[in-house]
């Protein structure tokens, strides 16, 4: 069955005149922590400790440093917090840190559709979660893959000055956004393959962009 509905999203955005700085993302760094947060709604509590603890049982193959947090949501009544949607839900998202401040970050979630009836355990997601992450971590890169296009994005955007940044292997959506970035910025992106750790290095001249927009009443 679909979802029924009844969350909220609430997105708060300071104003931003212009980019200050050039993007320079280059120095992968080593693995040093990962951290991460399970979701549930409307299903026993102990799945959420599950998916965490499957998860930690597979990341701690590659590091000790790991701490995952669960939060969990009963059906409480409008209005009132700790309450959540008509819809039963669980969700895992992890995030690795590196030495340089490098942060590579995976998400997944339970399909109402695909995964009812408990065709997928609650171990079973969070083994697939860490494996994804593992996945983004050996591809190399500054940032994860669903990143890609954003920091693309604020290089076009950025001073007129040189931005680089290395990725792992460029996604489809990636791809087609380099190509939109070309027709709406002119901006042409230089790409360079590093044979030696197996990533890209892609560098752009940044347009100088500034939000000259004012407020009104």
């Amino acid at each position: 069955a679909a979802p029924g509905g009844g969350g909220e999203v609430i997105f708060t955005c300071p104003i931003v005149k212009e980019i200050p700085q050039p993007v320079e993302l280059i120095d992968i760094g080593k693995i040093k922590r990962v951290r991460g947060t399970v979701v549930s709604c409307r299903i026993p509590p102990s799945s959420a400790a599950r998916v965490a603890h499957s998860a930690k049982g597979l990341l701690h193959r590659l590091l000790p440093d790991v701490w995952i947090h669960t939060d969990t949501h009963s059906s409480g009544r409008k209005g009132k917090s700790g309450g959540c949607g008509p819809s039963p839900g669980l969700s895992v998202c992890l995030a690795a840190e590196t030495t340089s401040g490098n942060i590579m970050a995976t998400e997944t979630c339970i399909d109402t559709k695909t995964d009812a009836r408990g065709a997928v355990l609650p171990e079973d997601l969070g083994v697939r979660a860490a494996a994804m992450l593992l996945n983004e971590i050996k591809r190399g890169g500054c940032i994860d893959t669903g990143a890609q296009s954003i920091a693309l994005l604020l290089m076009c955007l950025g001073p007129e000055d040189v931005s680089r940044i290395r990725v792992g292997t460029l996604s489809q959506y990636t791809i087609v956004s380099l190509r939109l970035f070309k027709r709406a910025f002119d901006v042409e992106f230089k790409v360079k393959a590093d044979p030696e750790n197996r990533t890209v290095l892609l560098s752009c001249l940044g347009t100088g962009y500034r939000n000259m927009a004012r407020a009104t009443t």
